[in-house]
């Protein structure tokens, strides 16, 4: 999946994900909502059918820390997923 950056800020992100499907970036400010230091995440799109899905992020600390500390919990979350299902037999 492609991303392009539109605002790198300390404390602000705003990445668009070159996709109509809000998956992912939904998953992922989900997660931020998750750490008292996010102080805003939010996905928009301007129409289901047209545009890429924009994620804005506002932290309080670094915003790209913040991302990719929650990018990292989502893999952890996967990778026990993955074990359980692999278990499940």
């Amino acid at each position: 999946m492609k991303i392009k950056v539109i605002k790198d800020e300390s404390k602000e992100l705003v990445i668009e994900f070159e996709t109509k499907d809000l998956t992912i970036p939904d998953l992922i400010a989900s997660e931020l909502l998750n750490e008292d230091d996010t102080e805003f995440a939010g996905v928009s799109k301007d129409h289901p059918e047209t545009g890429n899905t924009v994620l804005v992020l506002k932290s309080k600390k670094s915003a790209k820390s913040e991302l990719l500390k929650a990018i990292g919990r989502i893999d952890e979350q996967f990778e026990d997923l993955k074990k359980q299902v692999g278990k499940s037999k």
